[in-house]
């Protein structure tokens, strides 16, 4: 699957930069400006997919911040407040166990 995204995101760019350069090209070579219209058509629907593609990166984003806000994502959760444990830290301390004084 990441290859497959890797490709699609390289095909997305290359796709943007083709119809950039034949819009820019359409537009200064002296023809009917009706000539441009293709390329803007297709540098429109080039960024209405990187739009989704923000969108749905944004999206996932949320639900990570939330998964680790609570956490539900397997670490300690910011909202729990749980008091044994220890930034930075990769694991909890045992219940009980008092954190030492920050000097």
């Amino acid at each position: 699957m990441p290859k497959l995204l890797r490709s699609g995101a390289m095909l997305l760019t290359v796709a943007v930069l083709v119809c950039l350069v034949g819009f820019v090209h359409s537009r200064v070579s002296g023809g009917p400006a009706e000539d441009a219209r293709p390329w803007m058509y297709g540098l429109l629907v080039c960024f209405g997919a990187m739009a989704l593609a923000a969108t749905y990166m944004a999206l996932v984003g949320t639900y990570h911040t939330i998964l680790a806000l609570f956490g539900w994502d397997g670490g300690p959760g910011m909202i729990r407040k749980n008091p044994n444990y220890v930034p930075g830290s990769d694991e909890p301390l045992d219940d009980g166990v008092p954190l030492e004084p920050k000097h």
